[in-house]
């Protein structure tokens, strides 16, 4: 969303939405006012002990923010209004006021309206509805380079892009997804990390995920060495089925006919050839090329990611994981400077994950 402040025009002028499309009974204008009230209500009654300056000041800027944030609902989730009046989406909301209200910060502010968006979309009280809530509390200690360390971390590490094809196409989409956020980085250091971790937004591993061996995992045949049946004497099972096709000039050289793990379980499928499928999936990824190299052949597609993946590497965010929380903020923050990014957070916190 583009944030709104008041020294900015209102968009109210431009609603489209109707009335009658809205079913609480009540004219759609009764509505977003009962709603704004109650917000309100729910801010006065929590912040009413600082200064007579200070607070005005503070109400403001809630007013500013429960303003975007009601405009935003109407236009992605008009029902959800009725929500305020839950006592669990009016902790939340009042989380997001209040730290709005300490540092009138616009890139706070979105990144807040998109976790309470993602607390008040469901009535399931799952993981996602939960990290999202505490998300909100936790979101005002940052700092927009700390914002862009678990974007970064989750752009390289925990998303997947459908419909990839070349490492061309992978790097392009590489690059267009982090490169709003590496600016950010400049600011950054080490240290950052071990603050995100003492928040409860990273943990450390003992090992790394770098970009390329991400990219390994998830488009194994797209960076794949193949095999022969010398070096993989039972994938030779595999010859002559659909499940291979010949790679390479070497007349004893195949590779996996798939570029993902999905795509070859549905030729598994296509092809009823179940009783090599665990074969065929353990080939496809026992052949995926070393990490480093297929970090080379992404940055020779796309020169502007060797840069990215140098300062990632140096600040340490290969070898930390985003919990569920920084995985909300992180998924806050792209829905921020990503419009066209509508996965739902809950496709990052299952196992089978958005891939």
């Amino acid at each position: 969303m583009k944030w709104t402040t008041r020294r900015q025009v209102s968009r109210d002028n431009n609603v489209n939405l109707q009335a009658e499309n809205i079913n609480f009974g009540l004219d759609y204008r009764d509505v977003k006012e009962i709603s704004r009230d109650t917000a309100m209500e729910v801010f006065e009654k929590n912040f009413h002990k600082l200064s007579q300056k200070a607070y005005s000041e503070a109400r403001d800027r809630a007013e500013e923010f429960t303003s975007n944030l009601i405009e935003e609902i109407q236009q992605r989730a008009p029902h959800a209004l009725e929500r305020f009046q839950d006592p669990g989406t009016q902790a939340a909301l009042f989380s997001a006021q209040s730290g709005y209200a300490k540092t009138g910060d616009a890139d706070l502010g979105e990144v807040l309206i998109e976790l309470v968006m993602t607390r008040i979309s469901s009535n399931v009280r799952d993981t996602a509805q939960l990290a999202s809530g505490y998300a909100v509390t936790i979101a005002e200690n940052l700092s927009l380079h700390h914002f862009a360390i678990v974007s970064c971390a989750f752009a390289l590490k925990q998303l997947a892009y459908g419909g990839i094809k070349s490492a061309d196409s992978l790097a392009r989409q590489m690059l267009d997804t982090v490169a709003p956020f590496v600016r950010d980085l400049d600011s950054a250091e080490p240290v950052d990390l071990d603050y995100l971790t003492g928040l409860g937004c990273m943990i450390s591993t003992s090992s790394t995920l770098s970009p390329g061996r991400a990219s390994g995992l998830n488009y194994p045949g797209l960076f794949t060495k193949g095999f022969s049946s010398n070096e993989m004497p039972d994938a030779a099972r595999l010859v002559k089925t659909p499940l291979v096709r010949p790679f390479g000039p070497e007349s004893d050289r195949y590779k996996i006919n798939a570029i993902t793990a999905a795509e070859l379980r549905e030729l598994i499928e296509r092809t009823v050839l179940h009783d090599m499928g665990d074969l065929a999936l353990r080939t496809l990824r026992n052949s995926v090329m070393h990490e480093r190299d297929i970090e080379r052949i992404l940055c020779q597609e796309q020169e502007g990611l060797t840069a990215i993946f140098a300062r990632c590497s140096t600040l340490g965010i290969y070898s930390h994981i985003n919990t569920a929380i920084g995985t909300a903020i992180a998924h806050a923050n792209m829905r921020r400077v990503h419009q066209d990014f509508s996965l739902p957070l809950a496709s990052f916190l299952s196992e089978k994950g958005s891939r």
